[in-house]
């Protein structure tokens, strides 16, 4: 891809005016080698964030509402280049995009350099050099160039950085009792592996402008378990409830909810399950512990209470009554993400 044409040079985007409230990048892709990286050349990205958006002006902001980071901000603001430059490495991939040209990867020792100087009596900073390696930058942002522009593709909020994990493997979840949760990415739908990045997912229309498929709602179905937020726990050595599995429902043909349950740890026996169960009523939250059976397309062995709306449920082997209403917490949705695509031009 780069046999007619080079990227090295320098590339400008501005908004704004000079004085105030403006932003400004300018990006310089060199034709040196970055000697801590193998295959990578050096880059120089340079912000003009304006006195209004100035990291120093945010950091202050920032102190104003947590009176607690007043302790470390000055250490903050001494790390801030003077000229908010920051300097990395980039290597060109085979991928190209039709409007925006050939996928680049970027990466910095930003972080690294960092701690050493927050820190400079730690010896091994390996694990944190990880952090602004180009497997990690391009979770949260893609990078393109072509003969006349380089483009960042940049998640408009920090909503859409977490589906778009999600849409690359990983699930943040701030609402579950699992933080991080890693998906099959081999039963994902959309392209694999490299082909990937800077992609959403798919959806197929007819001429009427319906939909056909979503590779959205494939996810929420493929991984409905690992998107639940409805659990199974059992005790720990110390007596402390941790969630070992997951519930959902699905509604059989007679109009009533079936109940299915999916355990983490794909070892455990599903003969016979027991564990606690958290319901919630409008004043009260209270642990139920529930034993059942697991049929090995994930059904669970529990009667339906013949009851329906709000009072519908099961019945557990020993007589427990579980309100589904009162039980089923809702669930992680994965949606399209949203981004903007940042283009610097070369001058």
């Amino acid at each position: 891809s780069c046999s007619k044409w080079s990227p090295v040079g320098v590339y400008e985007f501005r908004l704004g005016k000079t004085d105030g409230a403006h932003f400004g990048l300018s990006l310089e892709l060199k034709d040196d080698a970055y000697e801590k990286r193998e295959g990578t050349k050096q880059f120089s990205l340079s912000a003009d964030l304006g006195s209004d958006f100035s990291p120093e002006a945010i950091l202050d902001e920032y102190a104003e509402e947590y009176p607690l980071l007043e302790l470390v901000i000055p250490e903050l603001k001494s790390l801030i280049p003077e000229d908010n430059t920051l300097n990395g490495y980039y290597s060109l991939t085979d991928i190209s995009n039709k409007t925006y040209g050939t996928r680049v990867k970027i990466g910095s020792d930003f972080i690294e350099e960092m701690l050493i100087k927050l820190y400079p009596d730690i010896e091994d900073f390996d694990e944190f050099s990880d952090l602004t390696a180009p497997e990690m930058v391009e979770m949260l942002l893609c990078a393109y160039v072509n003969e006349k522009q380089f483009t960042f593709q940049i998640p408009v909020s920090m909503e859409d950085v977490r589906q778009q994990l999600v849409w690359y493997g990983y699930l943040i979840d701030f609402h579950g009792d699992k933080l991080i949760t890693q998906l099959d990415k081999d039963k994902m739908p959309g392209p694999k592996g490299e082909e990937r990045f800077g992609v959403h997912p798919a959806v197929v229309k007819d001429e009427k402008e319906s939909i056909i498929s979503s590779e959205a709602d494939k996810m929420n179905e493929i991984f409905e378990f690992e998107f639940s937020h409805t659990y199974l726990y059992q005790k720990d050595e110390f007596g402390i409830r941790e969630p070992v599995g997951s519930f959902i429902t699905r509604t059989t043909q007679s109009g009533q909810r079936a109940l299915y349950f999916a355990p983490f740890d794909s070892n455990m026996s599903l003969a016979s399950v027991k564990g606690d169960v958290l319901v919630k009523d409008t004043l009260f939250e209270e642990y139920k512990e529930i034993e059942f059976g697991v049929s090995i397309d994930n059904g669970v062995s529990v009667d339906y209470n013949g009851k329906t709306g709000n009072e519908e449920g099961f019945i557990d082997q020993h007589g427990v009554e579980i309100i589904y209403s009162q039980f089923l917490q809702k669930p992680f949705v994965f949606r399209d993400f949203h981004d903007v695509n940042v283009g610097l031009t070369k001058v």
